[in-house]
């Protein structure tokens, strides 16, 4: 497997695309920055508590990060034939798919640290610091990065399976889009026709426990610690299905 990961790790050093991506993001952090500083030097209010927490909008973001990061690594494998090839090497369909599970996860965590790292290090060197805010603001957006980060977890394997399944990235990320993104809509369209049933309380609870629905309530600041232990627990369990569901799918296919 290590062998695997680091002809992976091989090939996404290789693709503009990786680097062209990190380099907007970065970016369009510095821009941020820049818009700071004009607003500190004006009569606007700014500093540490309200330029960290300005992140906080941009959770949602991490929803897409897994269908760039599983569209470097799968890289139109079925479309260039190389998953035969690598079939033929003697490597197992199961190994193949934990390697680029994995691979685009740990890509995944790895842009994650450079993204929230950097901007961290924008608003701690560029604005004003009053300690206790300062404090607030570590424990609120440390909280809810704690709670969002297993449900992109979860939303990676979801979109690793549906990489597999689709013969075509493009296919396998509308269809990532439309499980993560269209099941509250379709609750919202039809929740209410079970209301008061045993059917319909059991789809109102999964509605609550879908990842961008908790994500909507890790946005609150009245949230505590025990959402992120459901958030972990929910994307557990989202990691461990879609990963079954796409290795079984796999195992069967014909390339």
């Amino acid at each position: 497997m290590s062998n695997y990961l680091r002809a992976e790790w091989y090939k996404l050093r290789c693709r503009k695309y990786l680097w062209i991506t990190a380099l907007i993001v970065l970016a369009a952090e510095t821009l941020m920055f820049a818009a700071y500083v004009v607003l500190r030097s004006s009569r606007a209010p700014m500093d540490f508590h309200t330029g960290w927490t300005n992140l906080l909008p941009l959770l949602g973001l991490g929803f897409f990060m897994p269908l760039l990061t599983g569209d470097m690594v799968f890289a139109d494998q079925y479309k260039n034939g190389t998953l035969k090839n690598e079939l033929s090497f003697g490597l197992s369909r199961g190994m193949i798919y934990w390697g680029k599970l994995l691979a685009q996860t740990i890509l995944s965590l790895a842009l994650c640290a450079l993204f929230v790292g950097y901007y961290f290090a924008g608003c701690w060197l560029l604005l004003p610091h009053d300690p206790a805010l300062d404090a607030q603001a570590l424990e609120l957006v440390g909280r809810c990065l704690a709670t969002a980060l297993p449900l992109w977890l979860g939303t990676q394997a979801l979109v690793c399976c549906m990489y597999f399944l689709f013969r075509s990235d493009l296919t396998g990320a509308a269809a990532a889009i439309a499980l993560q993104g269209g099941l509250p809509v379709v609750y919202l369209i039809f929740g209410g026709l079970g209301q008061g049933t045993v059917l319909g309380d059991g789809a109102d609870r999964l509605y609550r426990l879908l990842p961008t629905v908790l994500l909507d309530r890790v946005l609150n600041t009245a949230a505590g610690w025990d959402l992120c232990a459901l958030a972990w627990g929910v994307g557990a369990a989202w990691f461990a299905l879609f990963t079954a569901i796409g290795l079984l799918a796999f195992r069967r296919k014909e390339l």
